[in-house]
This record gives C-alpha cells, sequence and structure tokens, in this order.
C-alpha cells in the first residue's frame, strides 16, 4: 500500500520546486552575475535546509533496521552496513573506493555545470528571439519536476 507523503517531505517538495524555479528563473529578474550568483546561493540553501527534516527521518529509520546478526545499524536487508565494510577494506581498496567516490564526486559536478550552461544559453537564445520572461518558463517545468521527485514513493512508504 503506498501511503500520502509526510507533512516534512511535502513542505520539501513545495520548497525545493520554488527555490528551483526562482533558481533557474533569476537572470529574467536580477541582472547582476554577482548578486544572481548570491542569490542563486540562497537559495540553494533554503533548499537543502527544507529538505533536513526528511533527511534526519531516513537516517534514523536506516539506523532501527534490523541486522541479521541481530544488532541494529543502517545495513541494508540484513547486510553490513557500508561504514563496516569499508573500516574492513585493506588501505589499497579504501583508496580505490575513495578515488572511485571522487570520480563520480567530479563527474557529477561536471555534468551540472554543463546543464547550467546549457539552460542559461538556451534562455539567453529565447531572449534574443524576443521572447518574454525567457528563463522563467523553462524554470517553471525545471520546478515542478524537482519538486515533483519529493513526491515520488521510496520503498519504505510501499510497506
Amino acid at each position: 500500500m503506498i501511503t500520502k507523503p509526510s507533512r516534512s517531505r511535502a513542505v520539501a517538495a513545495l520548497a525545493t520546486g520554488a527555490a528551483t524555479v526562482m533558481y533557474y528563473a533569476t537572470p529574467d529578474f536580477i541582472p547582476s552575475r554577482r548578486a544572481r550568483g548570491w542569490t542563486k546561493a540562497g537559495l540553494v540553501a533554503v533548499s537543502v535546509a527544507a529538505s533536513v527534516p526528511e533527511l534526519r527521518a531516513a537516517w534514523a529509520t536506516a539506523r532501527e533496521r534490523p541486522r541479521l546478526d541481530g544488532g541494529l545499524d543502517g545495513g541494508l536487508d540484513g547486510e553490513t552496513p557500508p561504514s563496516e565494510a569499508f573500516g574492513s577494506l585493506p588501505a589499497r581498496g579504501k583508496v580505490v573506493v575513495l578515488g572511485f567516490v571522487g570520480a563520480v564526486l567530479a563527474g557529477s559536478v561536471g555534468w551540472v555545470v554543463v546543464a547550467e550552461r546549457w539552460a542559461f544559453r538556451r534562455g539567453q537564445a529565447r531572449a534574443a528571439a524576443g521572447k518574454r520572461l525567457p528563463h522563467t518558463g523553462p524554470a517553471l517545468l525545471y520546478g515542478a519536476l524537482e519538486g515533483g521527485l519529493w513526491l515520488l514513493p521510496t520503498p519504505s512508504d510501499t510497506h
């Protein structure tokens, strides 16, 4: 059975959706690049702050999940939790894991930069074509998608 989203998840969905719309629409309303940067940093902070209660609840749920050995920890379906698995690796294995995590993180940042530049250039092209509020239209779509992702049921919601 799927349950309706918790109040904290609904708040996170609304805050994230609204912050995303404002984030991507800033070029239409704030001409200064520096001011846009500070505004966007504030919007990211608001979005992260809105997700904290839901994140804390997820961590609490993971900590309460029983393990096969009878202990309580965040292991998935009774498996060894990642912190224990990482701790048991030899030094070389830890370096490989940390290198992989670093590469994935760098790749993620790279994709975000590419996507951000694409969205901005697309908005600028729409502005050059005479569109009114060229960044705001797509921003509404991005905000709806971001907010909607919060409302997707998690595996724990379906039990």
